[in-house]
């Protein structure tokens, strides 16, 4: 098992565990889980999803997860 932390940021904040909290919190994910397992479990629609980072990097849903990583999932920015 890897635990890894998470933050949901601005819209995507309604996926939290704890119905709407803005802080990180922890999650425990298979030890060949990927980006996109993680995804899956929190129940994000991935068409909400504009940006996925790892440990402050950019990644893709391929990205493998390890014990420790830091994981910030940001929603798609509208403008005009």
């Amino acid at each position: 098992m890897n635990k890894v932390e998470v933050r949901l940021y601005a819209s995507l904040r309604k996926y939290h565990p704890s119905s709407g909290d803005s802080d990180a919190f922890n999650l425990e994910l298979a030890a060949q889980a990927k980006l996109g397992d993680l995804i899956a479990k929190l129940k994000i629609p991935r068409q909400e999803i504009g940006v996925l980072m790892v440990n402050g990097k950019w990644q893709k849903e391929t990205q493998p997860l390890k014990d420790g990583d830091r994981v910030g999932i940001f929603p798609l920015i509208g403008g005009g």
